[in-house]
């Protein structure tokens, strides 16, 4: 759903008293830089789950923090209001230059308000995808310093019962220097694809694709935390401890498993500050590569073209996963299911489709 007109409203209504300080405009605009006011009923139940997501684990920050072995130190509020500052900018900007163009029909003017919409469209994604890495992040080293028993031994016997052998895996994928190198690039790219596919639906201004993929994102993210307090685990690698013989052609690209490193420290207490400028991702179970990797194929469905490379590498990722990213198979099935959930949980607070919407009308509209 294409929404340049939400520009040419407001460059439409412009004038004089355009930047008159109004309770009403501030409160449209806060609607609007929120994400709840152009796309659609639909867009507005996604960012209400969103929006729901980051609040709740902003709180279980607020409230786990001051009673665990951890800081957050003044520099992340500084980076936080940085930030908030950028973005603050950003909509001044925005909203100045698109009062400035007015209801300009010449091409130019036009074409400056497709760039300024896609601008806002970008800072507008960006705060609750922010805001939720953030809170999610910090939550994450908090589980991680709890102390809470390790269950890596759970899943390496789900991975037997499905018949799936980690150390004979990670062998057999290193066997091949071409098959190593693959599967590392692959995993490499899993924050490059999805950008490119959040900067696809920006430049299709498709602000309702973007609100669905921060609500499944937001339920993932959700759904990632309550994974690791309940079955926390340091993960495959460090389970079985690996000869380095049996890795040695993933090793060649860099250190294997450094996140281990940081887990390791905040479990033993040697880490105890949050820095949100070196936040590593530690978390085993489940996985958020491949939850990254199933939301950003759902995303891309809408063409072919982006949807069939989107599919080829996020599926070799996943593979990816248990070899380099040190996961157990259980990880990954865990990581793909509950973000399916959150997929179809995003699907039914939407509602029917428009269309759907109509045919169910109709025959009354006919009888009457």
């Amino acid at each position: 759903m294409s929404s340049i007109s939400g520009i040419e409203k407001r460059a439409a209504n412009s004038g004089a008293g355009s930047l008159i300080i109004d309770p009403i405009r501030i409160r449209d605009a806060a609607s609007r830089w929120l994400m709840f006011s152009d796309f659609g009923e639909a867009a507005q139940r996604h960012m209400a789950i969103a929006w729901s997501c980051i609040i709740a684990c902003a709180i279980a920050d607020a409230i786990w923090l001051p009673n665990s072995g951890l800081s957050f130190p003044a520099a992340n509020w500084i980076t936080i209001l940085q930030c908030l500052a950028y973005y603050g900018l950003a909509a001044a900007f925005i909203t100045i230059a698109s009062s400035r163009l007015g209801d300009d029909q010449r091409r130019p003017a036009v074409m400056l308000r497709r760039g300024l919409f896609a601008t806002e469209l970008f800072w507008r994604a960006f705060l609750p995808i922010s805001a939720l890495l953030t809170d999610g992040s910090t939550l994450s080293y908090l589980i991680a310093a709890a102390k809470l028993p390790l269950r890596d031994d759970i899943l390496a016997g789900v991975d037997h019962l499905l018949g799936f052998d980690w150390p004979s895996f990670l062998a057999a994928t290193n066997s091949n220097s071409l098959i190593a190198t693959l599967l590392e690039a692959a995993y490499q790219s899993t924050g490059l694809v999805s950008q490119l596919v959040l900067a696809w639906l920006i430049l299709q201004r498709r602000g309702d694709r973007l609100a669905e993929f921060i609500a499944v994102l937001s339920l993932s993210a959700v759904a990632l935390c309550i994974g690791m307090w309940l079955i926390l685990a340091a993960g495959a690698f460090a389970y079985f401890d690996p000869a380095p013989s049996s890795y040695e052609h993933f090793a060649a690209f860099g250190k294997m498993w450094t996140f281990g490193r940081t887990f390791s420290m905040l479990r033993d207490g040697s880490l105890s500050v949050i820095d949100l400028s070196a936040v590593d991702g530690i978390v085993s179970f489940p996985s958020f590569h491949t939850m990254l990797g199933v939301m950003t194929i759902y995303a891309a469905r809408d063409k072919r073209w982006l949807l069939i490379p989107v599919l080829a590498v996020n599926a070799t990722m996943i593979v990816a996963t248990m070899p380099v990213g040190g996961h157990h198979l259980a990880d990954v099935l865990a990581g793909g299911g509950l973000t399916i959930a959150a997929i179809l949980v995003v699907r039914r607070s939407a509602g029917p489709p428009a269309g759907a919407v109509a045919d169910r009308q109709s025959p009354h509209l006919v009888r009457g």
